[in-house]
């Protein structure tokens, strides 16, 4: 006679998250303060001359160390370098129900893009590479350090809500070429 479970009842049918949190690096820190401040700051490579948003304490490039020393401030308009049109589909949890946009955008003064931005205020038929676009900034009293950690690549979207066409001509391709991907 056998003593064992029945299959259904090995089955879980429950949502299970985990949830943790860590401290950012100083460097990340100083990042968020910024951003809470209405400014964007990367750190500039003290050999190749790159700048990085946010700075991670090195260039990826060079593999030199940077420090607060080499911190710089970059625009917050800067060009759109590529983009996807988003149509959702509706599964558990999916919020969005009209089609929106994730883009890259090169900020002015940065030699790294910021990914998975949103834009707004031009039709999706009208988006082009070489776009100038401009932060649209939250409140300040709305603004967040929310998103942004160790592991990841520095969110803006708890200081930004999204980026719009800024009104300047577009910039010719190869000024930024080299960062589309």
């Amino acid at each position: 006679m056998s003593t064992s479970t029945p299959k259904e009842n090995l089955v879980m049918e429950h949502l299970v998250s985990l949830t943790y949190s860590e401290e950012l690096t100083p460097i990340l820190e100083r990042y968020v303060d910024a951003l809470i401040d209405g400014r964007i700051v990367g750190h500039k490579c003290p050999s190749c001359g790159r700048v990085y948003v946010p700075g991670k304490g090195y260039c990826p490039i060079c593999v030199v160390p940077t420090t607060d020393a080499d911190e710089v401030e970059v625009g917050d308009h800067g060009t759109l370098t590529g983009f996807t049109i988003i149509t959702p589909v509706a599964y558990y949890g999916q919020t969005e129900t009209e089609p929106f946009v994730y883009a890259s955008v090169l900020l002015d003064g940065s030699d790294s893009n910021l990914g998975g931005q949103e834009v707004v205020g031009v039709p999706h038929d009208k988006l082009r590479s070489g776009m100038r676009l401009r932060a649209v900034w939250k409140p300040k009293s709305e603004r967040s350090a929310e998103g942004v950690s160790n592991r990841g690549w520095g969110s803006v979207s708890s200081v930004i809500d999204a980026f719009e066409p800024s009104g300047e001509p577009d910039k010719d391709r190869a000024e930024y070429e080299e960062h589309i991907f």
